[in-house]
């Protein structure tokens, strides 16, 4: 993932999922990269890493900040309505 950063590891591929999607409804390529290999990937120390450009790096984190509200009701299944 060579010039890539990394915007947020997460715990899940269902996490990293979502936040692949709202990033890419806002035109913003990103990558996943899980730590399978126990201790060769240190920095993702939640086991999936999402990666961006350096130059959407801030418009991504900025995103991700501002729409924890929306990812949390991605996040939750069934509904008591």
């Amino acid at each position: 993932m060579e010039g890539l950063q990394l915007l947020t590891s997460l715990g899940t591929d269902f996490e990293a999922e979502l936040i692949k999607q709202k990033l890419a409804e806002a035109g913003i390529e990103s990558f996943l990269q899980s730590s399978d290999a126990e201790g060769m990937l240190p920095y993702l120390e939640n086991g999936v890493g999402i990666f961006v450009e350096p130059y959407d790096f801030e418009k991504a984190t900025w995103l991700i900040t501002n729409a924890k509200d929306d990812l949390a009701d991605d996040m939750e299944v069934g509904g008591g309505d």
